[in-house]
């Protein structure tokens, strides 16, 4: 056997994975969190495996992007086509915690517009709640934590 082809085969079986199902209780989005380099192949896999899993257009699949180091800005015109036909056919896709460097690249690649279609913001609320505050929330106001995956 040759070094090379040794060498090869320890790195495909020491690869990390590119992306993980984080399936949720209930009735809630499916996340999907990415990882690492992410080149063709591994957005194809991504693609396959919402394809897979995501029939339903009552489904919410939910691409998060927050642990992605780079991806190749090549591949990136097909993966927005086929998750925008996902999006047409299938279940509602949103991307969620693109870093300034993943938007720059889908910029880059001419996606700005199909990524402004699928990437998720929150709505900050715009009015005070109506309800009244009730038991200890009158004598002790509570201030939550802001909500790490909610802002980019």
């Amino acid at each position: 056997m040759s070094a090379s082809l040794a060498t090869a085969r320890r790195s495909f079986t020491s690869d990390p994975p590119a992306f993980q199902w984080d399936m949720g209780r209930g009735a809630g989005p499916r996340v999907v969190r990415l990882f690492g380099h992410l080149g063709e192949r591994e957005l194809q896999h991504v693609i396959a495996a919402i394809r897979e899993r995501g029939r339903s257009p009552r489904d919410l699949v939910c691409l998060d992007f927050e642990q992605v180091t780079h991806v190749d800005y090549r591949a990136l015109s097909g993966f927005a086509r086929a998750l925008t036909r996902q999006a047409n056919t299938g279940a509602d896709i949103c991307l969620v915690g693109l870093s300034a460097y993943v938007l720059a690249l889908f910029g880059v690649s001419g996606q700005g517009p199909a990524l402004r279609r699928l990437e998720w913001k929150p709505v900050e609320e715009t009015e005070p709640s109506r309800r009244p505050l009730l038991g200890i929330a009158r004598i002790a106001p509570h201030h939550p934590v802001p909500r790490r995956d909610l802002l980019r």
